[in-house]
């Protein structure tokens, strides 16, 4: 029990509500006033001289013990509302709920979602993240426990796009490879939560691998044919119709069934005996 949540007591028991929403109850129990174990969600408590009574969050009121015969009340509680303020620095918007001042019930859960512009990428939440579930994903939720102000922070993605290494292997960012490789990523990895997040990898992990190779240059012909089939596969994705890429896929698994069929037959057979 604490101050927002006081105890009350009569002549023959005493009841508290504690901080968690349960009560306790002590005291003669002749009439079953002390029955309050299966109570949650109570924000307030009364003992009468044979009965307890609670009033639940949601506003109706519950009762132990002799004078029970409650009509179905509903009493009305106020809720606390909050202020959220939604900002964001250049290069992007949070376009749910959007940008400026937002009010909300207690306990609301809010979804935020920070799209950035052309050439820049989401880089994280700041200000009063403490109930965001995940300050660096571009959508996720914040829960209204008080006033809150949150920023979304994006920054522009260097020349060269995110393509470290591709620019690195290539030697300029105007490759076609490159220009392959940025569409897929336009087109498919940003354009959902799990794209992004690699995206985001990338972008962190790159920079240092791609310095490497361009101080050994000897490494660009193994990488370049390490990519080649990153880059064939985000063609087919990128340059293609989708009913090319139903046939694609048709054809792919008409060979790997092929493929399994020999196999299976090969192994049915032995190994041939060699004739003296």
């Amino acid at each position: 029990m604490d101050e927002h949540h006081p105890g009350r007591c009569r002549q023959y028991h005493t009841v508290g509500a504690k901080a968690d929403g349960t009560v306790v109850a002590v005291g003669d129990n002749s009439y079953g006033e002390c029955e309050v174990g299966s109570w949650a969600n109570i924000i307030q408590v009364a003992a009468g001289c044979m009965h307890t009574v609670g009033l639940k969050k949601n506003g109706t009121v519950v009762a132990a013990g002799g004078e029970t015969e409650l009509p179905h009340w509903n009493l009305y509680v106020v809720t606390e509302r909050y202020s959220l303020t939604i900002s964001s620095t250049d290069g992007g918007s949070v376009t749910t709920p959007g940008v400026g001042n937002f009010t909300h019930d207690e306990e609301t859960v809010v979804d935020l979602v920070a799209t950035p512009d052309a050439g820049y990428r989401f880089i994280n939440w700041t200000g009063d993240v403490s109930t965001i579930a995940n300050l660096t994903a571009a959508a996720t939720s914040i829960i209204m426990n008080t006033d809150y102000s949150v920023r979304a922070n994006f920054e522009q993605i260097p020349a060269g796009g995110w393509c470290f290494i591709a620019t690195a292997v290539y030697g300029t960012p105007m490759a076609k490879e490159i220009q392959i490789l940025r569409e897929f990523r336009d087109e498919y990895l940003l354009t959902n939560p799990s794209g992004r997040a690699f995206v985001d990898f990338y972008y962190r992990v790159s920079p240092p691998i791609a310095q490497f190779i361009t101080e050994h240059p000897s490494l660009k012909p193994i990488v370049r044919a390490g990519l080649a089939p990153a880059v064939a596969m985000s063609a087919v994705a990128v340059q293609t119709t989708p009913a090319d890429k139903m046939a694609l896929v048709g054809l792919l698994v008409l060979v790997s069934v092929t493929v399994a069929v020999l196999a299976t037959r090969r192994r049915g057979r032995g190994p041939e005996r060699t004739r003296g």
